[in-house]
């Protein structure tokens, strides 16, 4: 049985290749069917950018991914700085009465 992401991974594979495969169907439009031709170069072109949505949408991702792992950092840094900054504070006071 054909699963949804076994389709996902078949549409990334024939998208990942469809530059090279529309650059040899304009080479060898002579041996295809002319009444397929431009639907073919349609198809082709639409899997291209399907292709490249897919990269921006990866990449979209990566960067909200990394964004978020770094806003934690950050903010815990902050407060365990602030939290030896209030110790430090707090000494200083303590000792100056």
């Amino acid at each position: 049985m054909i699963t949804l992401e076994d389709l996902e991974q078949e549409a990334r594979f024939v998208a990942k290749n469809a530059k090279h495969n529309l650059k040899l169907v304009k080479q060898q439009a002579a041996v295809i069917d002319p009444a397929k031709l431009e639907s073919n170069i349609k198809w082709l072109e639409m899997m291209i950018d399907l292709h490249q949505r897919d990269l921006a949408a990866a990449k979209e991702q990566m960067k909200k991914a990394r964004l978020a792992g770094r806003t934690s950092l950050r903010t815990r840094l902050k407060y365990l700085v602030a939290s030896i900054l209030r110790e430090d504070r707090s000494k200083g006071k303590g000792e100056a009465v």
